[in-house]
């Protein structure tokens, strides 16, 4: 413990010592203003990334809606007959078939049974082949009906 002056060494000390607290600070400043101008310019460089993305997202999106709408609109301005067309098509398409599928199977239902089909006047007349079918009275649960015997070809 000292109790008299302060000698040169401890002036010389503190001296040494303030000037490497300034030094210090200094640094201290100058690298905070270095991080405060780095921050800066990397936030300022992120910020122009972002509002760059989302221009150029806006603008596709954009784009692509309307492509679609366009799209959608040519459907729609066409649609309504091509899907009249094709339903018109389908329903007569439906018709041919059933009546072609009647004719086959109705003619050859008959032809197999030994019967001919005539159709004159509104009427419908069925002819027997003498050589395959015969006319004859049959009876079913007692009572007598009129059936058709078909012999085998």
């Amino acid at each position: 413990m000292t109790t008299g002056k302060p000698n040169r060494l401890a002036e010389k000390l503190n001296a040494d010592l303030e000037i490497v607290r300034s030094d210090h600070a200094a640094l201290m400043a100058s690298q905070l203003e270095s991080f405060r101008s780095d921050f800066s310019s990397i936030a300022t460089s992120a910020l122009h990334t972002i509002e760059t993305d989302i221009r150029f997202f806006l603008s596709d999106s954009k784009s692509e809606l309307q492509r679609r709408s366009e799209t959608l609109r040519r459907w729609l301005t066409i649609s309504p007959w091509v899907i009249v067309g094709l339903i018109l098509a389908w329903i007569a398409s439906t018709v041919a078939v059933s009546w072609l599928w009647m004719t086959f199977l109705t003619h050859s239902e008959l032809t197999e049974l030994g019967l001919t089909r005539i159709e004159h006047a509104g009427q419908i007349w069925l002819t027997l082949d003498p050589d395959q079918t015969e006319m004859k009275t049959c009876t079913m649960a007692g009572t007598p009906i009129i059936c058709i015997e078909v012999r085998g070809q």
